[in-house]
């Protein structure tokens, strides 16, 4: 088990860690918000625990004592207070996606048994639109309503009332002991392979993932962060909200993805938490740009290899050859941290070159999520890393070539399924082992790397496996490939062969042609070349041995995730 690198604080559920922070960084901000003007106003430690309590208040007010309460909206100050509001003493918190279409946001509320949900209009709207499906006794809470009306409540309200009882001197919810190993939040998984899960977080899961964290990753107080990803995702929960007031950051919120440049110069964060999607696409516009500037080329490789002597000697030079790249973050950029899928080792070295710390990790829904990453002292960039501290890992059943389940142990794993017994005892071994249904080997010194899903592995008719995302990595790589997915069929014999269905990238076709009209020969010779280019890196066994080329993106998860099953 490896041990932490910087020392961390105890604390075990989410008011032991608000108090602390609260009580260390005061009058420091916690958050920058946008007032209805676009005027950026800070939010301090000091004001967001008063806003918490008094909204906790509140809720018990409601008669919520105990129960389940959905959160749904865009990332905001008034997400962040609800979500701790309710898991420092009100019931179960339940983050819900806002992407999500009604049935399944209704199949959520059903089987979560939500007493109420807070949103924002944008969910709102979606939501009311079908108000006559909603179970009657669902209270409901708009965060930008301004009055109590038609049987809706106002989130301002709600929190002037709290503030108003604990002045009365109430203080049900202030003196509540908080039981940190009991279900706090309740989390529906989105699957690239199936139907979705229901997991049970306790606070000690969530607060203990936290810690590890900390104790491998360094940020600073007064450090900020722009939150990106959907907050309802873990990953995004607890590694940029959590963590970050773990160490007395400043969160951010971007306005969405088209808004992503504007926000970075807006608030030049230091930290980012992305997914590879993200980082790709400001990579690849980054290194257009080098292209199209005369010499750039040229100067990012002297650059680069008078930054790596530089850094040998702990020397950062990398400002000096590199400082037009940091401005595309915002001009203060120090670290990026990817997951959620993997990536292209190739762009972490060049980041990580170009004097920005940029590194990944794996995690999962059902362990709060992070139970492996690189660190500050031992970033592979191939890898996703070691096993953070108080995780136990290991590889079962593994192949020939050390391929086998990746299997974790730790105080960040799950209670379980909510109402699926079975799903339980089939997600753990025995021993206490939780079996991820990730694919995965070690090399020598410990570090992990990521193979494929359990669920995706082709046999071959002669026995071999294949992974499939080893194939999808390479694809991906080539300019007329927008999109894959690889999976196993059958031949004209009833031999199961490699199989790809590939979106092509029309953009990068037509620039070779001139950026002209292309024939659909033109299509298919150029990803048939890329096909190609695959195979001939490939053992036989492996290579495609058909593939058909298709007219739309392929369906995603909400989280950006293309689905396999389609």
């Amino acid at each position: 088990m490896n041990k932490p690198l910087y020392e961390v604080r105890e604390f075990h559920n989410f008011r032991e860690l608000l108090n602390q922070s609260e009580a260390l960084y005061g009058n420091s901000p916690a958050f920058k918000i946008k007032n209805q003007i676009g005027q950026i106003l800070d939010i301090s430690y000091t004001r967001f625990k008063a806003d918490v309590e008094a909204l906790g208040t509140a809720l018990l007010n409601l008669g919520l004592d105990g129960a389940r309460v959905a959160v749904a909206g865009m990332n905001s100050y008034k997400w962040c207070m609800s979500y701790l509001a309710i898991g420092c003493g009100v019931g179960v918190a339940v983050p819900t996606d806002k992407e999500l279409p009604f049935d399944d946001i209704l199949s959520i509320l059903t089987v979560s048994e939500a007493k109420a949900i807070i949103f924002d209009k944008k969910f709102g709207e979606k939501l009311l639109e079908h108000r006559d499906r909603l179970p009657k006794s669902l209270l409901l809470i708009s965060m930008d309503q301004q009055k109590n009306s038609d049987g809706i409540l106002s989130f301002d309200l709600l929190l002037n009332e709290g503030y108003h009882l604990i002045g009365k001197g109430r203080s049900e919810y202030l003196d509540r002991d908080v039981e940190g190993n009991k279900m706090t939040v309740l989390l529906f998984t989105s699957g690239t392979t199936g139907m979705s899960k229901a997991v049970m977080l306790s606070a000690d899961n969530i607060c203990s993932d936290v810690r590890a964290i900390m104790g491998f990753v360094k940020i600073n107080k007064g450090e900020r962060i722009l939150s990106i990803l959907p907050i309802h995702h873990t990953y995004e929960c607890t590694v940029t909200f959590l963590c970050c007031i773990y160490g007395g950051v400043t969160i951010c919120f971007c306005d969405g993805l088209r808004y992503i440049t504007k926000n970075l110069e807006e608030y030049k964060p230091n930290i980012l938490i992305v997914v590879p999607l993200v980082l790709e696409k400001f990579y690849k516009r980054i290194m257009k740009a080098i292209e199209k500037e005369r010499g750039g080329v040229a100067k990012v490789a002297l650059g680069s290899a008078i930054t790596k002597v530089a850094g040998a000697a702990k020397l950062d030079v990398s400002s000096l050859f590199f400082g037009k790249i940091k401005k595309a973050f915002g001009g203060s950029i120090r670290l990026i941290i990817s997951g959620a899928a993997g990536f292209d080792p190739e762009t972490i070295k060049n980041m990580n070159r170009f004097g920005i710390q940029t590194f990944q990790g794996y995690g999962l829904t059902e362990c709060a999520p992070i139970v492996i990453c690189n660190s500050d002292k031992d970033n592979k960039y191939d890898s996703i890393g070691k096993p953070i501290p108080y995780v136990e890992a290991k590889i079962v059943n593994p192949d020939e070539n050390g391929i086998g389940e990746i299997c974790v142990k730790g105080p960040m794993v799950m209670l379980g399924y909510y109402n699926d017994p079975m799903a339980t005892k089939a997600a753990f071994d025995p021993d206490g082992w939780y079996h991820t249904g990730d694919l995965g080997r070690t090399d020598k010194e410990g570090h992990y790397y990521i193979c494929g899903r359990c669920k995706s592995v082709i046999v071959t008719t002669n026995g071999k496996n294949v992974y499939p995302e080893e194939l999808e990595s390479l694809l991906l790589k080539e300019n007329a490939v927008k999109e894959c997915i690889v999976t196993g069929a059958a031949d004209d014999r009833g031999n199961t062969i490699v199989y790809a269905r590939i979106f092509p990238d029309l953009k990068a076709i037509g620039a070779v042609y001139g950026n002209r009209n292309i024939t659909d020969k033109e299509i298919s010779k150029a990803v048939s070349d890329a096909v190609k280019k695959v195979n001939s890196q490939m053992v036989s066994y492996k290579s495609i041995k058909r593939f058909e080329i298709v007219n739309k993106e392929f369906e995603k998860t909400t989280t950006s995730k293309i689905k396999r099953n389609q």
